[in-house]
């Protein structure tokens, strides 16, 4: 299983009963407008980009490579009227990185930005794996 689909369904029992829903949709824009700021008060998780780069060349040729693995999620709420239970859904976000087995880094990091009456939760997801 690909790590964006083990993540969305971590996050999606994780949050399950609180007041942000899960979108399986990826976060693009309609017209000008990113759906995660259209559609408020829902989790959008973007495609997994990945870049492979050697650590190590061996003379057997069974070399050390790792591969980091990102991915970027959102949520938008009302700034005025934020969900009772924002800091519960934040958190297990942030702790839904560890659904994903078998990483020597397993990281995620947030953001937020306020802009006119909303305020934006961006999370960066970070996955490293070593192998050879």
């Amino acid at each position: 299983m690909a790590i964006r689909d083990t993540l969305l369904a971590n996050v999606t029992t994780a949050i399950s009963s609180s007041s942000i829903g899960v979108s399986s949709e990826l976060p693009w824009a309609s017209g000008d407008v990113p759906l995660y700021v259209k559609n408020m008060k829902k989790f959008y998780l973007s495609e997994e980009s990945s870049a492979t780069t050697q650590l190590f060349a061996t003379i057997d040729r069974n070399d050390v490579f790792q591969k980091e693995t990102a991915i970027t999620a959102f949520i938008t709420v009302d700034a005025k009227n934020q969900p009772s239970d924002i800091e519960t859904v934040v958190n297990s976000v942030i702790t839904s990185r560890l659904a994903i087995a078998d990483q020597s880094v397993n990281e995620c990091a947030v953001a937020t930005e306020t802009e006119d009456d909303r305020i934006t939760y961006t999370f960066e997801y970070r996955f490293v794996t070593i192998t050879n």
